[in-house]
């Protein structure tokens, strides 16, 4: 078999196996970015991202956006950074002409919590 025909197959074959997989469209969009950095001296951060998401099975026509930044820099005591984030998201008009698809949700949490040594030495330094 020469490769035209190898390659003439497998294109055949891909497109056979495309006309099976169902079509996804994604209708409803929710995205809930949050970053939590904390640069001190102090004792490990305490770090909690706390995101419920609520989305029907199949949606039409909206989004939910979120964005949020905790940081503490500096210091030697304690850090607590805490957020809750709540979406509930239904169906928008009925009498939209695009389909209900599964809502696309985007969540990024980012949590750093980073020792200063540093901190820990200016306040031993100062009388």
């Amino acid at each position: 078999m020469n490769k035209p025909q190898v390659m003439l197959g497998g294109l055949l074959s891909l497109g056979a196996s495309l006309v099976f997989v169902p079509s996804a469209s994604a209708q409803c969009v929710v995205a809930d970015v949050s970053i939590q950095a904390a640069i001190h001296g102090g004792p490990p951060a305490e770090q909690v991202n706390d995101v419920v998401i609520d989305t029907p099975d199949q949606c039409r026509g909206n989004t939910s956006v979120s964005t949020s930044r905790q940081i503490q820099v500096g210091g030697t005591g304690e850090v607590r950074q805490v957020r809750q984030s709540r979406h509930q998201i239904r169906n928008g008009s009925a009498e939209s002409n695009r389909p209900a698809g599964p809502a696309v949700v985007v969540p990024v949490g980012v949590q750093v919590d980073v020792h200063n040594a540093a901190d820990t030495l200016r306040t031993r330094s100062q009388p």
